[in-house]
């Protein structure tokens, strides 16, 4: 079942398992293309539509499928500033940023009056300015009203002086974790917002969306640890009012996930009787983010149209939204602006994405570490068991193929958010199909090399070819096969050479037998030696051929017209003429590279070869020149014209042979 091909095919396919088996699982070589094929499929997912401009700098987003139609963000925006900028020309004063407070008392008035689910503030309301009261009471008023505030990764040097009423309230947003995981710690101080305003709050929640080594965002925590307390992100604190949970209905657990527990039924997207909602997180408190589309995925009105403080309608279309207010412009304010897979999206909209995936419940199913490896011990076991068995075209079009059928299979895979390895499987097929490729071509051109040294001497360059262009054609070694042998001796040969000098004898001889070989060669025949003026070849191999009792008779019969043409032109020169006489036989015989280690010759041996040898000089008894055994007539007898001899004996074998003079050719 297995040739030598075959076992090192196999060998290197395991090899090329367990060296990137190591590499993925110990080291980070292959972590940027990994993260990068993550990013691709998330593009190739991508159901946001955006159609033209509909006008000078006006371009209309359709809103993506997969998200959310209640979260809505209030964008701080280009025409929110040019608006409040507008506002303050005419009263002959200049619009700043950070915005006056005032504006999102006007907000939050006028939304107030609608029964949003939840309104979260990404804007950092941490020093104490004008409208400081007002802005909390129409916080309370609201009664939904999140706020978030930056975890800090370098401990700051001065802080507010009422720090201290800040943090008591900041710690009443702490959570209880069961983990024997340690999770990085990575900040090391807090500024919360002020404390009117945390009074006034639902709720707050750590705003801050850490980017990886390529500042790409995928991830979100939504537990960080700070002095041996763990604390909510934004996110899921918004997540906790939308299911009307408190602190003690959450349970963490870190490297696993975060459990949401007493979660209505109606308002899971995935009911289960347990009412629970499991959040997978990783070590560090991080939860994959299964981003619904790129910018423009999610519904937003410009902050300015809501500040309407002397409009006492309610506004219908707020009831029941997730209002995200946040700056969501690119000049003006401070940029808030961070790499996603699908390129920038503003910071707002990554806390959408994930809010988006926590309420949707879609969380990234990511394959474990083992479920990966067992993936690329199947291909392994599938390279290095089927393609070494292909040419090298069936095997270059069957790992194009798996290339493009594992891509497809992780992209829909990928559609039902479960996430394989995908780089790493792809650089396992074309790592082992190049060392495959190395290892065939180097052999063959080594097997194409031997071929065409050791038979480019004994049969002509169109058999030559044919072996290299099918190997498989050629058997090297010992191997029994029908065959028809040719024997052709010169008779008289003592007394011609008595006649010559030997300069002039190895001339003369050198002719014939290079007209004698072409002719083998003509007929597509292997030379196998010359033993002084004697000329031993073969039909049938290293080629099979159906008809090489033929193809010997017509060489034989061309032989002896090119002798008679020879010594017509030897008789004008006042040379020796030359009479041969040839003997044919088919049938069994031992073919192959027969030798010592340091000399191998691709000859015949068998009993059948040696009746070829007898009947060549049985020609001299019954003053004929061309002898074909009975089994050599067995093959041609309806191709060529012949006269019986005799019923003969030879030496070495038991029972007599039938022998023929070979005449003619039928045609």
């Amino acid at each position: 079942m297995f040739k030598k091909d075959h076992l090192i095919g196999l060998i290197l396919s395991f090899f090329v398992f367990g060296l990137l088996t190591l590499i993925f699982t110990q080291t980070i070589l292959l972590e940027g293309l990994e993260r990068g094929a993550i990013d691709l499929r998330f593009n190739l997912r991508d159901t946001t539509q955006r159609s033209n401009e509909i006008g000078k700098g006006i371009v209309h987003y359709k809103q993506n499928s997969r998200a959310r139609k209640d979260i809505a963000i209030l964008a701080i925006d280009e025409a929110t500033l040019t608006q409040f900028s507008n506002e303050k020309a005419k009263l002959n004063q200049k619009f700043k940023w950070p915005m006056e407070w005032s504006k999102y008392v006007e907000l939050n008035k006028y939304i107030g009056r609608a029964n949003p689910t939840a309104v979260l503030y990404d804007i950092m309301f941490l020093d104490h300015k004008e409208h400081e009261n007002e802005l909390a009471e129409s916080i309370k008023e609201i009664g939904s009203v999140y706020l978030d505030y930056p975890l800090e990764v370098k401990r700051k040097e001065k802080h507010y002086f009422d720090r201290e009423e800040r943090i008591k309230l900041f710690k009443k947003s702490s959570f209880k974790v069961k983990s024997n995981k340690t999770p990085i710690v990575w900040t090391t101080d807090v500024t919360p917002p002020t404390p009117k305003l945390m009074k006034a709050a639902a709720g707050i929640g750590f705003a801050n969306v850490l980017p990886p080594r390529d500042s790409v965002i995928r991830k979100m925590p939504l537990v960080a640890k700070y002095e041996n307390r763990y604390y909510p992100n934004i996110d899921l604190s918004i997540a906790m009012k939308y299911y009307g949970i408190k602190t003690e209905d959450v349970e963490i657990i870190l490297g696993k996930h975060i459990i949401l527990k007493n979660v209505p039924i109606e308002k899971m997207k995935k009911p289960n009787k347990e009412r629970k909602v499991y959040i997978p997180i990783d070590n560090d408190g991080f939860m994959d983010i299964n981003f619904a589309g790129g910018h423009g995925s999610f519904q937003s009105k410009s902050f300015y149209l809501f500040c309407r403080p002397n409009d006492t309608r309610p506004n219908r279309w707020l009831d029941n939204k997730i209002l995200l207010i946040a700056a969501y412009a690119l000049t003006g304010v401070a940029e808030d602006t961070k790499d996603s897979p699908y390129g920038k999206l503003f910071g707002i909209e990554h806390h959408a994405n994930a809010i988006n995936t926590i309420l949707e419940q879609d969380f990234l199913t990511k394959y474990t570490d083992i479920q990966n490896i067992l993936i690329m011990l199947i291909l392994a076991l599938i390279l290095g068991l089927v393609i070494p068995r292909m040419s090298i075209l069936y095997s270059g079009i069957s790992i194009f193929l798996m290339l493009i059928l594992y891509s497809v299979g992780a992209v829909i895979l990928f559609n039902y958010s479960i996430l394989t390895a995908f780089a790493t499987p792809l650089t396992q097929i074309s790592l082992f199909f190049t060392l495959h490729i190395t290892y065939k071509v180097m052999t063959e051109q080594k097997e194409k090399k031997y071929v065409r040294q050791t038979f480019s001497k004994f049969v002509s360059k169109s058999v030559v070819d044919e072996l290299l262009q099918n190997p498989d054609k050629l058997k090297l070694g010992g191997d029994k096969k029908i065959l028809t042998v040719l024997f052709s001796d010169i008779r008289g040969f003592t007394s011609i050479s008595e006649k010559l000098s030997p300069e002039q004898l190895v001339e003369h001889l050198n002719v014939y037998l290079q007209k004698m070989t072409d002719i083998v060669f003509k007929y597509d025949g292997t030379l196998d030696k010359y033993v002084g003026d004697e000329i031993m070849a073969f039909w049938g191999a290293p080629i099979p051929q159906d008809n090489h009792a033929l193809l010997t008779c017509k060489a034989a019969l061309e032989m002896m017209e090119e002798l008679d043409n020879l010594n017509e032109n030897w008789r004008i020169e006042g040379k020796p003429e030359l009479d041969i006489g040839i003997g044919l036989n088919s049938g069994d015989m031992i073919v192959g590279n027969m030798g010592s280690a340091s000399r191998m010759d691709y000859t015949l041996m068998g009993d059948n070869v040696n009746l070829g040898a007898r009947l060549e000089g049985t020609n001299k008894i019954y003053k004929t020149h061309v002898i074909i055994s009975e089994y050599t007539y067995e093959h041609v007898r309806e191709n060529v014209v012949v006269r019986e001899l005799d019923l003969i004996r030879v030496k070495g074998k038991e029972l007599p042979v039938r022998i023929y003079e070979l005449i003619d050719i039928e045609d």
